[in-house]
């Protein structure tokens, strides 16, 4: 009995009507129940268990310092001298983010990114400021900092002298994420003071709020592969229903087995291929 309705649900016959059971609208509906079901779950555990989920980073400060450096000399610009003082401002706007739980240059206390900059004593003629999270390595980051216009813009800037990263670890609307900061700048005297640059070998990742060591549950892949897994079965439904279909020359007035199957398999494609990370 389960073999027989397992026929009907995957293979085109006449107890189905000639159509696989998991093309008819109610199957399909369901998948999309599963689907929306999925994500309410992951947002639920978010509120009702706050670090469970997450994304783990390698993001370093020196690496991003290091990209961001070869960037600007791509297009003939001098290196930016590391800061620790815009560091240090860097760090702070990162913990700020996660003590008042926001996503934006501006804080909901009203602090924007300037009064970092000035808290940490640095004093500028010309800065600017990028954020990231949700990044699991820095070339990601870097290129999608370059592929916005805004960001890359602060990245060549031929105006700014230094620059400062913060890298930090916390809990962030109930997930947990990385952080990343970049502040640039030219000090108002004009006197650049470089500082040595952040060492791979030391521990630039710092914990902030309540994060456990157990490495967090990345809700992006979850859904990432259950939507493919939904995809695929669906595809090699299709595969099969044209198959037979073309093999039985069953006349049907639905639209073309082989168009669907180019549609979802672009989906698809865009649905594993989906950039990771949010850029700011």
């Amino acid at each position: 009995m389960v073999g027989r309705f397992l026929s009907r649900l995957f293979i085109p016959q006449e107890s189905n009507n000639h159509r696989a059971l998991i093309l008819q609208p109610s199957f399909l509906g369901l998948f999309i129940a599963i689907y929306l079901l999925n994500q309410s779950l992951l947002q639920s555990l978010t509120i009702a268990r706050p670090g469970i989920l997450g994304y783990s980073s390698e993001i370093t400060a020196d690496k991003v310092w290091t990209l961001t450096n070869q960037e600007r000399q791509l297009q003939n610009l001098p290196i930016l001298q590391y800061s620790s003082v815009l560091s240090e401002s860097a760090a702070a706007k990162a913990k700020n983010m996660f003590s008042e739980n926001y996503w934006a240059h501006s804080s909901p206390s009203g602090k924007v990114p300037w009064d970092f900059f000035r808290e940490a004593g640095y004093q500028y003629s010309v800065a600017g400021e990028n954020l990231a999270k949700d990044f699991y390595d820095t070339e990601s980051l870097i290129k999608a900092w370059m592929n916005s216009p805004t960001h890359r813009a602060n990245i060549i800037n031929d105006k700014y002298q230094e620059i400062g990263i913060g890298v930090i670890n916390g809990v962030l609307n109930g997930m947990k994420t990385t952080l990343v900061v970049q502040h640039f700048g030219t000090p108002l005297d004009g006197r650049v003071l470089a500082s040595t640059p952040p060492s791979s070998t030391v521990n630039t990742v710092q914990n902030f709020g309540p994060v456990s060591s157990i490495k967090p549950i990345n809700p992006a892949l979850i859904s990432k592969t259950l939507g493919s897994i939904m995809f695929l079965i669906i595809i090699g439904v299709l595969i099969v229903d044209s198959y037979i279909t073309l093999k039985n020359r069953t006349s049907r007035l639905t639209g073309s087995s082989a168009g669907h199957i180019g549609f979802l398999l672009i989906i698809l494609a865009l649905l594993i291929f989906s950039r990771q990370g949010t850029i700011f």
